[in-house]
């Protein structure tokens, strides 16, 4: 950290609620001052704000490290999240804080299992299970766009792409949905926390349970697969299922709510979509550049290295943020607007390099599957305004607590009952 200087040291504490809540404006003021900046908080660490120097950063996984190794053999102290103290009974956070062999054999397992083809096949089942959730609202006029359709499609067909009981969706959408979208003072949140390790042992006891009874499903498949010549722990298939399920949950749930909010707020672009739905595919791209679910990162500098000018030291965090990469101006014409247009769509929504999001085939597809039929059927809803809540505070997670909504009621599809 020796590396900084006076003119690229900042004294700022993200953590802040007033950070929190003007956090986007801070980060773009940032990248135009000095994009890559070292902040003299929480023992001291990098901010990473313009696209290239993210982009280098999120390539570079031997440089700059994803895992949670406090007691590193190497000496250096991967610790993650800066300033956010880590629960002692969670370990690392499978596939995203897996580096090294261990991880390549990781991704070689999962990946099979989420290819464009792989998720295609399942398309009839997601087509179902929206189908279903739409027409348990479709004939009320009303209704909860995010509670009643956002949060349950993805939950369900994430949980059955564990091989997980889906009828218990919600069990998991209130926990992970809480932990990412009320402040850490909302009693909602601490009682999410409190229930924390209950959540840890029903996703261990399951996967004890596929170690016993296997099947075709991506619990089974960790399992039963050897990482690096060995069969994981449990408390490690363990913190993979968490990584997992809590990526399917809340991503693309916060991705298609902000999408909807969009189009309820821009009628015109909703007017596009709904007269030509082959720009859905794009709409989906520059909504992932420009809300940017997954804001930002933090990662540890494994040897001494140049970062935008700047010398970042062995052992130094690096704090990166993939909202504001993906509103640099230059890289993306005026960055602030919405264009399903843009002829080239270079964003960082899923990261780039070895730890790009394994889940980007799922997220794309379920996202345009469920904006297509929201516009279809639903299509002239209107957002009650005062009942819209986005998330009041996350540095990790931009996303939507509820949307209310009134649209012309219509008649059921005669979906299947999913958990019949």
């Amino acid at each position: 950290m020796d590396g900084a200087t006076a003119e690229d040291t900042v004294d700022i504490d993200h953590q802040t609620p007033e950070f929190v809540a003007d956090r986007h404006n801070r980060y773009h003021e940032l990248r135009e001052r000095c994009p890559v900046v070292f902040n003299q908080h929480y023992g001291g660490f990098w901010m990473v704000t313009d696209y290239e120097s993210v982009a280098q950063v999120a390539r570079d996984n031997e440089t700059f490290a994803h895992k949670y190794e406090p007691d590193a053999p190497d000496g250096i102290s991967y610790m993650g999240i800066c300033g956010v103290p880590r629960p002692s009974y969670i370990p690392r956070q499978g596939v995203s804080e897996i580096d090294g062999p261990e991880h390549a054999d990781l991704r070689r397992v999962l990946n099979p299992l989420m290819t464009i083809n792989a998720v295609e096949s399942n398309r009839p089942r997601m087509e179902a299970v929206s189908g279903w959730f739409l027409d348990e609202i479709v004939e009320a006029g009303a209704a909860d766009l995010v509670l009643d359709y956002t949060t349950p499609v993805p939950a369900v067909l994430t949980l059955e792409m564990m091989g997980m009981v889906s009828s218990n969706w919600q069990h998991y959408a209130d926990f992970f949905h809480a932990t990412s979208s009320y402040e850490p003072s909302d009693e909602r949140y601490l009682s999410a926390i409190a229930h924390q390790p209950d959540m840890w042992g029903e996703l261990r006891d399951f996967a004890r349970f596929r170690r016993e009874n296997p099947a075709d499903d991506v619990t089974s498949a960790l399992v039963s697969s050897p990482l690096a010549g060995r069969l994981l722990s449990d408390d490690e298939i363990t913190a993979i299922m968490w990584n997992l399920v809590a990526g399917g949950l809340d991503t693309t749930t916060s991705l298609v709510s902000w999408g909807l909010h969009h189009l309820g707020t821009h009628p015109e672009d909703r007017s596009r979509l709904v007269e030509d739905p082959s720009l859905i595919p794009a709409a989906v791209e520059e909504f992932l550049r420009h809300y940017s679910p997954s804001e930002t990162l933090t990662r540890t500098a494994t040897r001494d290295v140049e970062l935008g000018g700047r010398e970042i030291r062995r052992g130094d965090v690096v704090f990166i943020s993939w909202v504001t990469a993906n509103h640099d101006p230059e890289v993306f014409d005026a960055p602030d607007e919405v264009r399903f247009d843009r002829d080239v769509n270079k964003h960082l929504a899923f990261g780039l390099g070895g730890h790009r999001c394994i889940g980007s085939s799922i997220a794309r597809i379920e996202s345009e599957l469920m904006l297509r039929d929201v516009l279809s059927r639903i299509g002239d809803y209107e957002i009650d305004a005062d009942g819209f809540k986005p998330y009041p505070g996350n540095l990790l997670m931009t996303g939507v607590v509820s949307m209310p909504v009134a649209f012309t009621p219509g008649n059921r599809s005669g979906a299947i009952d999913p958990f019949v």
